[in-house]
């Protein structure tokens, strides 16, 4: 049975780690990562199959210009080591792989196929202004994404606009795969208890504060409901973002309902705050695809999101969850209220959103699809 090097990119430790844990049922995996925790908070370090290798034990911490601009050349090292010395048959890498690019000669010479999962087909600077243009810079001369996709054997994207995307870019359709953003059942271990309907609950916006994230709309639609229903509406937003960006976005009146978490959530308290929820909102103005739709449908809370991207591909509109016109502040309220008024309805969807993952969107769907890809590049030999 031949052997997976399975590279993470160092913002996708949490997927990675786990589709280790998918992929160990098929192949043996050399999982190159970046964290024990996730390492171990993933199951990964329970499956004999897989194989830890921790490439950022002397990367540079924290976020500074310097730190962040380090990073990638020290990084070369452990990659360099991870590529030429471990013995494997596939390689697939996942995300903004920096320097990997410089391998791919040494990997076509000895006939590995490499597989990667894209899963921003565009770049999005986590900053704004000069830091968000030299990451852009960064990643673009670091990683050479055009040069890749061209080299590659298989991509594997999470979306159907994201693969036509990519063909616009002159990438053979043969070679890309669309596959969905698989479940973060993982995080179910641990949970306080089961999921159940929490009549109470408050609107929930999770993950890293961007501008493209919609917030502004968000809140605006949250005016409306507020007056709508007083004292019964409450949201949430939890994530790091720039404070002096909130700031312009929140009122005095809008913190007596609207509650920031403006920091990092570490995967453990992930649970606790999606049991806490009604539904969650996903107001991008821009963006490819998310996974915070399958860590709802996970914790069976049904969505609302802007038709933006591939992100309305994985939404039953009335069934798992509403979409609504990008930047389309009234629609959003008026659904919002909906599933905040009729509690039946939004039980109904998140029994619904649970089900539509376990039937098409679980890590076992997913890892089969990418194992059939495996294999069918060995049948092509």
């Amino acid at each position: 049975m031949s052997t997976v090097m399975l590279i993470d990119s160092g913002g996708l430790s949490h997927y990675t780690a786990y589709l280790a844990v998918g992929l160990s049922k098929h192949r043996d995996i050399i999982l190159c990562g970046f964290s024990d925790e996730l390492y171990n908070l993933t199951g990964a370090a329970k499956q004999v199959r897989i194989r830890f290798y921790n490439m950022g034990k002397r990367l540079p911490k924290g976020s500074s210009l310097v730190s962040s601009a380090l990073r990638p050349w020290i990084l070369f090292f452990p990659l360099f080591k991870a590529i030429t010395t471990k013995r494997y048959d596939i390689v697939h890498i996942q995300g903004h792989s920096y320097l990997f690019f410089l391998f791919v000669p040494l990997l076509k010479l000895q006939r590995k196929p490499i597989y990667w999962t894209i899963h921003d087909v565009d770049f999005r600077p986590t900053n704004s202004g000069l830091r968000g243009k030299l990451e852009t810079l960064q990643v673009k001369l670091l990683c050479q994404n055009k040069m890749l996709s061209k080299h590659v054997d298989f991509i594997i994207v999470h979306g159907s606009k994201l693969r036509d995307k990519l063909i616009s870019n002159g990438i053979s359709k043969d070679k890309i795969c669309v596959m969905p953003h698989f479940d973060y059942g993982y995080l179910l271990s641990l949970n306080s208890g089961k999921n159940v309907d929490n009549t109470d609950g408050y609107v929930l916006f999770f993950g890293k504060i961007k501008p493209y994230k919609g917030l502004d709309i968000l809140i605006k639609a949250a005016r409306i409901v507020r007056k709508k229903l007083g004292n019964k509406f409450s949201v949430v937003i939890a994530g790091k973002g720039s404070l002096s960006y909130c700031d312009t976005l929140l009122s005095t009146e809008d913190l007596e309902y609207i509650y920031l978490q403006n920091r990092f959530i570490p995967e453990v308290e992930v649970p606790r705050l999606f049991e806490g929820a009604k539904f969650l909102v996903l107001p991008y103005t821009d963006g490819s695809q998310s996974g915070v739709v399958s860590l709802a449908y996970t914790f069976s809370k049904p969505v609302i999101v802007s038709n933006i991207g591939s992100i309305p591909e994985y939404v039953d509109h009335d069934v798992t969850g509403f979409t609504f016109e990008t930047g389309d502040t009234d629609q959003l309220a008026n659904y919002m209220t909906k599933l905040i008024k009729d509690n039946n309805l939004c039980h109904e969807m998140g029994k619904n959103a649970h089900q539509k993952i376990l039937n098409e969107m679980s890590l076992k769907r997913c890892c089969d699809i990418i194992n059939g890809l495996y294999n069918n590049y060995k049948k092509s030999e």
